[in-house]
C-alpha cells in the first residue's frame, strides 16, 4: 500500500491544515463571523420554528407579553392564538404572545435562544416545560448551528470538561456554514400556508399561528376532530404552593449535570432581565390515570423560588373521558395534537393570564 504522504513536508502541511481547522473556533472573533441572525435563517422547519424565531428575534420589535419556549412538546402543545386572544381581552389591548420553539430536548438551546431573544426584545413572562427529559450531558444536536465560541463562550463556563468539548466540537462542525455565510447572505424563509419535513406533510405554517404548530395527525391512526364534552375546568389548574403541593409528586429521576447547569443559567438570565419564569407541566398519554402531577425533579431547586410551577392532575384533566377519547388528543404518548392543544390551552390559559397580571402589577 502506498504511503498516505509522499514526503515529510506534505505530512507537515496536512497536520498544519488540520490544526488550523481545529483551532478556527478559537481564532475566529465576532468580527470574522457572519451576523448571528444568519444562524436562524439557515435552519429548516424540521429543526423547529427557526425561520419564525429569526423573524421574532431580529426583525419584529416591541415587548413580548408571554413567550412559550422549549422543545416540541410545548411547540405542539399550546394554541398560541387562543392565549393571545384571552390575554388581549383581559388587558383591553392587543397582547403579544409568541411560541419560540425547536425540536429535540435540552436546556442548552433554551439558554442560548433565550439569550438572543432578550438581547433584542423584552419578554415579561416565559413559559416552558421540562426540556431535560431525553437530553444528555453533551451539546444539543442543533448546537453546530446555534453555538459559536466567539458569541457563547461564557455560556459553557462552569461545565464539565466533556460537556465543554462537545460544544467546542459543535463549533468546529458549524464553522464551514459560518464561513459560507461570510460569502453570501441566507435567503429568508419562503412564505407559505403549509410546511413539510420527512414524516410530516401539509402542516399549517407556524408563522401563521404565532409560532405554534397545530398537528392534525395521530401516530398509526386516522386523525379526526374531537372536542371533549367533559373534563377539567380552569379551577382544576394547580399553581404550586404550600396549599397545593399535595397535587405534585417528584419522582427523582436522574438529572444530567449539564442540564442542571443550564437550568441555573436560565434562571440567572431571567433574573437579570426581570423575566417571570413559569414552568408548565404538559400532559402525557401514559399518565392519564395519575391523580397527581408527576415531576422528575423539584424545579424551584434549579430555577429559584420565584418561579411559578403549574399543571393539571391528569385524572382531573381527563375526567369523564374514555381511554379511547383521551388518545384522540395525542399525536403519540408525549405530544398533543391539534385536538389536545386546543383543549389543554383552554384549561390552562386563565391561570397563565392571572400569573401575567400578578407579575406586571406596579
Amino acid at each position: 500500500m502506498s504511503p498516505a504522504f509522499s514526503s515529510t513536508r506534505q505530512a507537515a502541511a496536512f497536520a498544519s491544515l488540520l490544526l488550523l481547522l481545529l483551532l478556527l473556533p478559537a481564532l475566529m472573533g465576532k468580527s470574522w463571523l457572519p451576523p448571528r441572525e444568519q444562524i436562524y435563517s439557515s435552519l429548516p422547519w424540521g429543526a423547529g420554528a427557526f425561520p419564525y424565531l429569526h423573524d421574532q428575534i431580529f426583525d419584529e420589535k416591541g415587548d413580548i407579553d408571554i413567550a412559550f419556549m422549549g422543545s416540541s412538546r410545548i411547540w405542539w402543545g399550546i394554541d398560541t392564538p387562543q392565549v393571545q386572544a384571552q390575554l388581549s381581552q383581559k388587558l383591553g389591548r392587543k397582547a403579544v404572545v409568541r411560541s419560540l420553539c425547536w425540536n429535540a430536548p435540552g436546556f442548552d438551546p433554551f439558554y442560548f435562544i433565550m439569550q438572543d431573544l432578550l438581547q433584542h426584545r423584552k419578554a415579561r413572562v416565559i413559559v416552558f416545560p421540562d426540556c431535560s427529559a431525553g437530553a444528555g450531558n453533551t451539546a444539543h444536536p442543533w448546537a453546530p448551528f446555534f453555538f459559536r465560541l466567539a458569541d457563547n463562550a461564557e455560556g459553557i463556563a462552569g461545565l464539565a470538561f466533556r460537556s465543554k468539548i462537545s460544544f467546542y466540537t459543535s463549533a468546529i462542525l458549524g464553522m464551514p456554514r459560518n464561513l459560507l455565510g461570510l460569502l453570501r447572505t441566507n435567503l429568508p424563509a419562503i412564505a407559505s400556508d403549509e410546511i413539510s419535513w420527512p414524516g410530516f406533510t401539509h402542516v399549517k405554517n407556524p408563522a401563521q399561528r404565532l409560532g405554534s404548530l397545530a398537528l392534525r395527525m395521530r401516530m398509526g391512526q386516522t386523525f379526526a376532530d374531537y372536542t371533549p364534552q367533559a373534563g377539567a375546568r380552569p379551577s382544576d389548574v394547580c399553581v404550586y404552593s404550600e396549599a397545593t403541593k399535595q397535587n405534585f409528586r417528584v419522582s427523582g429521576d436522574p438529572f444530567w449535570p449539564m442540564q442542571a447547569a443550564f437550568a441555573r443559567k436560565i434562571a440567572a438570565l431571567a433574573q437579570e432581565h426581570q423575566v417571570q419564569l413559569v414552568y408548565l407541566h404538559l400532559p402525557q398519554a401514559s399518565e392519564m390515570k395519575s391523580s397527581v402531577i408527576e415531576e422528575r425533579t423539584f424545579w424551584p431547586d434549579f430555577f429559584g423560588a420565584h418561579m411559578a410551577m403549574i399543571g393539571v392532575p391528569p385524572t382531573k384533566l381527563f375526567e369523564g373521558m374514555s381511554e379511547e377519547n383521551i388518545l384522540k388528543l395525542f399525536y403519540n404518548q408525549e405530544h398533543l395534537n391539534q385536538n389536545g392543544q386546543e383543549y389543554f390551552t383552554s384549561i390552562i390559559t386563565p391561570s397563565l393570564v392571572q400569573i401575567y397580571e400578578d407579575q406586571t402589577k406596579p
